[in-house]
């Protein structure tokens, strides 16, 4: 009868043109419409479960991702995971309800908690609940806070109760299932992220324009600093204003670890003699000569005054660092780890080498650009990689014009590109044995990782393409194009 029940669901046109499903994890003798997960995702629908709150006696409903376990919680219920992301509703979301016992007006008896009457009390979706035939009741008597649903589905039929259900009312012609199937993507689908990146990208060259009007240096760290503002805090925080508060939880905005220092330590020294052999690689030795610019466009000049030595580590390497991670780590690679973490990875590393507009540095930016993000799955955490990118940008500034003077002296290519190349590979070795450590202790605690999933690498291919088609990333491809070969001929 359950099988039933699940076939009857997934045939209608309510579950057909559901955004996401809300399901429920069966309590005793509740129907079990768990297969409905699996087909669900197979049409590419999300899914969700509730979690309660017994302090404030509050439910809501949160993505199950793929690959993800519910674990046990309130009243011994199985639920999704605390760093589950937060399900978005509207009116063409399917919540399915579980209950003792419903009537043919939609009334409902469940266990007693009051938790879904309290939820349904705000939702604007569609309301079904399940129930065998020979458990529907005549009338169930009901109190004002109760809620009704506007469907019910046996083994042997499908009910239409007295709720209203304006979504599946106006769903009645062909162009209006058309419709449904273009939401699937807008307004938070695939395009929105590189959305996000050509604004910065449109911005910054935007800011180019003013630089040339910088003849007075006096002014320069204070417009340097609001510019970076401009480009990239104010356009994160309206994505992550429209995108709810649940996206907070997901950018990983947290502290890092006493027990990542070493690992992060490690790939600091990976970070500088990898970045220095790949510019070595594409640009020579004397690429390493000159002074430390931002973007291309503004000049860091250090005349040791130590007010204006402040003003330079503020707005040329804590102030970018923290930028570039918030919109090119955590919120690209919350946005891309539906398709796994490597593609995560892959996609926030070449939105960031593009950053730069440059074709000799490209390589060099996507090398520290996919460290970074790996830095950050391993760390899980946002403060961890700002941490290592504020650091190499102090050795940029500071340490490199030494390191300059120390091949000049010592006269030999060999010897220098000798000890970057053994620093390299020594701590590489460091940091993914350190690694190895953090993910083993990860196992250990039962850390949660279904915020991502496994991915076949025959696969690869094919999710990165699908991950970053889209008319958004498209235009962030040419801007780098049309101004990486403006920047090769200046």
């Amino acid at each position: 009868m359950d099988r039933a029940i699940v076939e009857r669901i997934a045939a209608s046109r309510e579950f057909r043109d559901a955004s996401a499903v809300l399901l429920y994890a069966p309590y005793g003798s509740e129907i079990d419409l768990l297969p409905l997960v699996r087909l669900s995702r197979k049409i590419g629908k999300t899914v969700a479960f509730p979690r309660c709150d017994t302090a404030s006696n509050t439910m809501q409903f949160y993505i199950l991702e793929p690959d993800a376990r519910l674990v046990m919680g309130a009243y011994r219920i199985p639920e999704p995971a605390q760093n589950a992301p937060l399900c978005q509703l509207d009116e063409h979301t399917l919540c399915i309800l579980p209950g003792l016992t419903f009537d043919k007006s939609g009334k409902r008896l469940g266990y007693g908690k009051g938790y879904y009457d309290r939820f349904l009390a705000d939702f604007k979706g569609i309301t079904a609940g399940a129930v065998y035939e020979n458990l529907l009741s005549d009338d169930i008597p009901t109190e004002e806070h109760d809620r009704s649903v506007g469907l019910l589905f046996t083994e042997a039929q499908r009910y239409t109760c007295g709720s209203a259900q304006p979504a599946v009312v106006a769903k009645k012609e062909e162009p209006t299932a058309k419709k449904t199937v273009k939401r699937k993507m807008p307004p938070w689908g695939l395009h929105a992220p590189p959305v996000l990146v050509a604004c910065t990208f449109l911005l910054l060259l935007l800011s180019r324009l003013i630089d040339t009007h910088l003849t007075n240096r006096n002014n320069e760290y204070i417009v340097v600093i609001l510019l970076q503002i401009m480009i990239f805090i104010i356009p994160a925080v309206i994505y992550g204003k429209l995108r709810g508060d649940s996206f907070a939880k997901r950018i990983r905005i947290r502290p890092i670890h006493r027990r990542h220092i070493w690992f992060t330590a490690c790939m600091l020294v990976v970070m500088i003699t990898g970045g220095l052999l790949l510019c070595i690689l594409t640009g020579g030795i004397s690429s390493l000569i000159g002074n430390f610019t931002l973007y291309d466009t503004f000049v860091a000049r250090i005349n040791g005054n130590a007010f204006e030595t402040v003003y330079v580590i503020l707005a040329y390497c804590i102030l970018p660092a923290f930028c570039e991670e918030m919109v090119y780590r955590s919120i690209l690679c919350a946005e891309y780890e539906r398709f796994g973490a490597p593609i995560a990875i892959t996609a926030s590393a070449l939105f960031f080498a593009m950053l730069h507009f440059s074709f000799p540095l490209f390589p060099t930016y996507l090398f520290l650009g996919a460290l970074l993000a790996a830095s950050l799955y391993t760390t899980r955490s946002f403060f961890a990689v700002f941490l290592l990118h504020v650091l190499y940008n102090l050795f940029c500034l500071f340490g490199q014009p030494y390191l300059s003077a120390f091949y000049v002296n010592a006269g030999n290519n060999k010897i220098f590109v000798f000890c970057l190349v053994t620093l390299f590979l020594l701590f590489s070795a460091f940091a993914a044995g350190e690694a190895r450590k953090i993910y083993h202790r990860y196992a250990i605690e039962g850390a949660d990782s279904s915020y991502t999933q496994p991915i076949v690498l025959k696969e690869y291919p094919k999710k990165l393409g699908t991950a970053l088609f889209s008319p958004a990333a498209a235009a962030c491809a040419v801007i780098f194009l049309i101004m990486a070969t403006v920047n090769l001929f200046i």
